[in-house]
């Protein structure tokens, strides 16, 4: 009989990174393939709102088979931030609408912006998404990508830009939808015939020797010791 009644405890589990990469799981809303993906790039480097100070600039577009992604940089000649990794466009439940603000009008009149919290969902969402990210930069020259889906329908894309705070009002810059929807077809996919995952979720394991599931996402290669009978003293 054992002396201590309690047998081990359940672990938390925490996700396994990916050791090899799957197959797209086709989620073109979530963010870029970049994995899987060499977009088509579209130099249509212009200013999208500017003032004495500051300038908001788009440098290029990345055009992905389902979707965009808009490499915008803001230009000051004075500080705008400390760290350039926490950005400028930022997505609130409470917008702040004195801060750099972003969004696209399509040609059938659907929109999004950054007004909202954009948050990627499993199954495809009824109505456009916009997410903006911060990739770096200076003190003075501030790099963001932000993430367009769907592609645009031919037709004008409005891209329009506001920040109240550096006396930018709100100022739309036309695109045409057509041209980047037509270069979709140019991007080129990097590993085709990748196998997909044999069931849907997140690999998980256990700390310690815990059970894991294998890159086949099914397998236990390992489980908890059970613990041994030690004679009563």
């Amino acid at each position: 009989m054992s002396f201590f009644t309690g047998g081990p405890r359940e672990r938390p589990l925490f996700p396994v990174p990916e050791q090899e990469l799957y197959a797209f799981n086709g989620r073109h809303w979530t963010d870029p393939p970049r994995e899987y993906i060499v977009p088509a790039v579209l130099p249509l480097a212009q200013p999208l709102g500017r003032s004495e100070r500051t300038i908001v600039a788009l440098r290029s577009v990345e055009v992905w088979p389902q979707a965009l992604t808009l490499r915008i940089t803001v230009f000051s000649r004075d500080s705008l931030v400390d760290d350039p990794a926490e950005g400028l466009i930022d997505h609130r439940r409470k917008p702040d609408y004195n801060g750099l603000l972003i969004g696209v009008l399509y040609a059938d009149g659907s929109r999004a912006s950054s007004e909202t919290i954009s948050v990627p969902s499993a199954s495809e969402p009824p109505d456009p998404v916009l997410r903006a990210q911060p990739v770096g930069g200076t003190r003075f020259a501030v790099e963001h990508e932000v993430f367009l889906w769907p592609l645009p329908p031919a037709g004008p894309l409005k891209l329009v830009v506001q920040w109240t705070d550096r006396e930018i009002p709100e100022t739309r810059t036309t695109l045409d939808g057509g041209a980047i929807r037509a270069a979709a077809k140019d991007a080129a996919e990097i590993w085709p015939g990748l196998r997909k995952r044999q069931v849907n979720g997140l690999p998980v394991r256990r700390v310690g020797k815990q059970a894991a599931l294998t890159p086949e996402w099914g397998t236990s290669v390992a489980r908890a010791e059970e613990p041994g009978s030690t004679p009563a003293e």
